[in-house]
């Protein structure tokens, strides 16, 4: 990417709508807008007030119109990317746009690669990369918990929580390396007792990010939740049960699933991906091996897995060995069928899983869903709200450089208490903060930034 071109690209979704949006961002953005841009009347733009609403028509390089638009400029001071912004607003519609972004392209301006607006606006320092992270995820947001949790993200919560360890960090490094830079200036001898306690409180607020990273990262990716049993059990009716329509075949017949069906649902705020898999059992159809064999890798990747029997028949050799392999996986016991007779208590499995949870439904009529609904949630987040956390963090990637940096502040403390040298003492500090550094951006490499903006759609 190169931060002094001059880029544009349609920032709408394609498909028809009423209005398509074009935004031209750089140094030239107002040579080109000057270029394809007229007055209703026909005449040239000379005046380009900053953010003033303004009508008139897109033309080509021969001067005749492609449509009628509006258009507003924005200063870079106050635009979006922290570069002039030029931005058009035409008639909806892919042919349409396809034909301002050609004369815009021709006008001089360059095809903006996947998510370039918000890397400029972070490189430009319009936005720390928390805050440009939390964009995609405010888009991608697949429930209205996960929406609040990144806006508040963009509005700059956790950035804040980290600049503040970041500054505390800093007031403990500088005079450390002042004294190991200059030992023949008098600086004050390091007050260790001080700074012990400084550390810790430092860690602290960082262990408590660390406590609710799990739960904000189901937010932002959503959980997964596989529905396992031996064939007819009723899975492929408790996904329907679940998901409120009828999306699985539900048929008499064993084997009828025999690859695995998948759909998001929305659990009270939390997304949560369910997969409904082939039967387990032994099998001498080569499809239905393939099915029982993802089924079981499925198991093993699963955020939770809602083990299914039937109650209304003894447990056979294939539920026995369901119960081996789910042998110290997340699960949740479900008996189903208990509209009909039940063969199988309750008290007959809880000797098998006893740190499970157990419930008992019928997925023919609907008895019990709802319980298995705030179950399943409690399962995954805990019984407290998630509206209540001030600050959540919810990527993998921030995770881990918090763990990180929890574990050099542990060493800190270490040293502080065991009078190891200020050399080694600086260097675990210095660590713990290019960590909190990978988060925030300020030390975070190159390859990382452009493996975040690729993942954004063109135009934002």
């Amino acid at each position: 990417m190169n931060e002094t071109q001059t880029i544009a690209a349609i920032s709408t979704p394609p498909g028809e709508g009423g209005i398509g949006i074009i935004r031209i961002s750089g140094p030239e953005a107002l040579t080109v807008g000057a270029q394809i841009l007229r007055h209703p009347s026909g005449k040239p733009i000379k005046t380009w007030p900053e953010r003033k609403v303004r009508i008139g028509f897109v033309v080509d390089e021969n001067g005749e119109p492609v449509d009628e638009v509006i258009f507003f400029y924005f200063k870079e001071q106050r635009s979006y990317t922290g570069e002039d912004v030029l931005e058009i607003q035409g008639h909806g519609g892919y042919q349409n746009l396809e034909k301002i972004l050609k004369v815009v392209f021709h006008a001089g301006a360059q095809p903006a690669e996947p998510g370039e607006f918000t890397k400029r606006a972070f490189l430009n320092g319009r936005l720390d990369l928390t805050q440009a992270e939390a964009v995609i995820d405010l888009i991608r947001a697949r429930t209205d918990l996960a929406q609040k949790v990144a806006l508040q993200q963009l509005r700059g919560r956790l950035a804040q929580v980290i600049k503040e360890q970041e500054e505390k960090l800093l007031a403990l490094l500088v005079p450390i390396e002042a004294a190991l830079d200059f030992p023949e200036d008098e600086i004050p001898e390091l007050q260790r007792t001080q700074a012990l306690i400084e550390v810790r409180k430092i860690r602290r607020q960082l262990e408590q990010l660390l406590a609710h990273a799990e739960r904000g990262i189901i937010l932002r990716d959503a959980a997964t939740v596989v529905i396992a049993g031996r064939p007819n059990v009723g899975k492929s009716s408790l996904l329907n049960q679940l998901l409120g329509e009828e999306r699985a075949i539900v048929t008499p017949i064993p084997g009828t699933t025999r690859d695995f069906v998948s759909e998001i649902i929305d659990l009270d705020g939390v997304p949560v991906r369910l997969i409904d898999t082939a039967g387990v059992r032994r099998s001498d159809d080569p499809v239905e091996k393939v099915g029982v064999e993802k089924a079981r890798q499925l198991m093993d990747e699963a955020d939770l897995v809602l083990a299914i029997f039937d109650a209304a028949t003894p447990l056979t050799p294939e539920d026995q060995e369901l119960i081996q392999f789910l042998n110290a996986k997340p699960a949740l016991i479900i008996l189903n069928k208990t509209d009909l007779p039940v063969k199988v208590p309750v008290e007959s499995l809880q000797d098998l899983f006893p740190q499970a949870q157990f419930l008992s439904i019928s997925a023919l009529t609907g008895t019990g869903i709802k319980e298995l609904k705030t179950l399943v949630r409690t399962e995954l987040i805990g019984s407290e709200g998630l509206e209540e956390q001030p600050v959540l963090v919810t990527r993998v990637r921030h995770k881990e450089a918090i763990a990180e940096a929890i574990d050099l502040l542990t060493l800190t403390a270490q040293g502080l208490e065991e009078e190891w040298s200020e050399d080694l003492l600086a260097a675990n500090l210095r660590a713990a903060l290019e960590a909190l550094g990978l988060i925030s951006g300020r030390s975070v490499s190159e390859e990382i930034i452009n493996e975040i903006f690729t993942q954004f759609c063109i135009g934002k």
